[in-house]
């Protein structure tokens, strides 16, 4: 029998990554041992041993589970960035890689607000649509190559030099609001047709 009090009762949210532990983390090289722009984190989540990767162009972190590859949500997000601080702590040395997917993790969980983008010039550089502007008081470049339909965003933060990666599905999402009332409705010139691939290829993006 099962009482009414069973029957109501809600599962709590599974956290696999709540409590992880960090083995190690290695920089994935090539045949020629240069670096690929991977990390890899081995970590131990209850009994079983899980890897993370962590993909520096795209800053995207995903695992390997039952031969799927998924990325991680916002809040395995955060608990793998508290392993790693756990780990960072217990090592008699300052391991360097991991700071780097720590960087790499808190830009994940706290991505760049693109809503409130504000572009100040747009070039066509061939085969590259440059646009220029801010977002929060930062300088944020918006760069799409209109070959592959790649977008990117470079990212000037003072003190820690320009950084070039994918936006993530926020931020494109946020991209595409931002710059879509600058197209709608508005002639046809040549910066607005610019803006409009752009817009596309955000929108895209955020649909990924």
């Amino acid at each position: 029998m099962h009482s009414d009090t069973d029957e109501l009762k809600i599962p709590s949210k599974i956290r696999p990554f709540d409590g992880a532990r960090v083995q190690r983390v290695k920089p994935v090289v090539d045949d020629q041992g240069d670096f690929s722009g991977e990390h890899r984190l081995v970590t131990v989540v209850g009994s079983r041993e899980v890897e993370v990767r962590y993909v520096e162009t795209s800053g995207e972190f995903q695992v390997v589970e039952a031969d799927e590859v998924r990325e991680l949500t916002r809040s395995e997000l955060k608990d793998l960035a508290k392993a790693l601080l756990r780990y960072q702590q217990s090592v008699p040395w300052d391991d360097g890689e991991a700071g780097k997917v720590l960087l790499g993790l808190n830009e994940a969980i706290f991505p760049t607000r693109l809503d409130g983008f504000a572009p100040r010039s747009v070039s066509d550089l061939g085969r590259v649509i440059l646009v220029a502007g801010t977002a929060g008081g930062e300088a944020v470049d918006v760069v799409l190559d209109a070959v592959t339909g790649e977008l990117s965003l470079l990212l000037s933060r003072e003190g820690r030099g320009t950084k070039k990666r994918a936006p993530t599905t926020q931020e494109a999402h946020d991209l595409h609001h931002a710059l879509r009332p600058l197209v709608e409705g508005r002639p046809a010139t040549r910066k607005v047709l610019l803006l409009t691939v752009v817009v596309e290829a955000a929108r895209r993006r955020a649909s990924h």
